[in-house]
């Protein structure tokens, strides 16, 4: 790594930022963490469990000196901290996201002429439970991290950037924004509506005894586990990937339909 950061900044430490912070306070411990959160329990935790070094409630000049900018609110979220930074960051400052979605941000980027400034990044991992006290330090480990570069960007800091995140033992990707997010429509949030789909299914065709549910075993609970994930985040997804969440929705009816067809043609 040419140039390994000093000072790095959190904007949010549930499951993803809390994991991530874990994972450069273990293997990095003389870097600097500071962060903010919407809640202020969650910053004072993360500081008497020492995962940071310097707590704050606002998004402002505490970020002034960071390396690094880790954006791990939900996706719109993330993009509104942008303008909050942009004039507070050193000039070669590094500002990503961990958002299931890309284009929503990169678009924002753009506007804010920020585009030196931004990798985008999501690492392809999670868990139905949320916030700090879920996170884990090793969430990423052996996990693809996708890395969405701008077109503004140095290769250098692209590179560095990619470097860091192997060194946290994930496994960089770097892809398009909008390739992304046509990929993770498909193998993550259609997967979500499908499980909430087969939840309410369940729930307005059951029993009044609930034997649907009563009975359930692990296949159903495998496939339907997701579904518990924040609905806020999952409508954020939702309204920032809609286009191609519908377009492979779509296309997945049309599959479902043509099993159906096969169903109904058996005598």
């Amino acid at each position: 790594m040419k140039k390994q950061p000093k000072i790095i900044g959190f904007v949010g430490l549930g499951l993803i930022g809390g994991s991530i912070a874990k994972a450069i306070r273990y293997f990095y411990p003389d870097i600097r963490i500071v962060a903010t959160s919407g809640r202020k329990e969650t910053v004072d935790l993360a500081l008497s469990e020492n995962i940071i070094d310097e707590g704050c409630y606002e998004v402002g000049e505490t970020f002034s000196k960071c390396d690094y900018i880790f954006l791990c609110a939900p996706v719109s979220f993330n993009a509104k901290y942008l303008a909050d930074l942009k004039p507070v960051i050193k000039p070669d400052c590094i500002i990503t996201d961990v958002g299931s979605t890309k284009t929503d941000i990169h678009t924002r980027v753009i506007e804010l002429d920020m585009e030196a400034n931004f990798i985008g990044g999501h690492p392809m991992a999670g868990s139905e439970k949320t916030g700090l006290d879920n996170s884990k330090r090793h969430l990423i480990e052996n996990a693809y991290y996708v890395v969405t570069p701008t077109s503004k960007v140095s290769p250098e800091a692209v590179e560095d950037y990619v470097e860091f995140i192997g060194s946290l033992k994930a496994l960089p990707l770097i892809l398009d924004y909008k390739q992304h997010d046509y990929i993770t429509a498909a193998i993550s949030h259609l997967p979500h509506l499908i499980a909430a789909g087969l939840v309410n299914l369940v729930k307005h065709n059951d029993s009044e005894e609930q034997y649907m549910k009563k009975v359930a075993a692990g296949g159903f609970k495998d496939i339907t586990r997701i579904a518990s994930s924040s609905p806020i985040m999952w409508e954020q997804i939702c309204v920032t990937n809609h286009e191609n969440i519908s377009e492979l929705l779509g296309k997945y009816i049309e599959s479902m339909q043509e099993i159906k067809d096969s169903l109904d043609s058996v005598r």
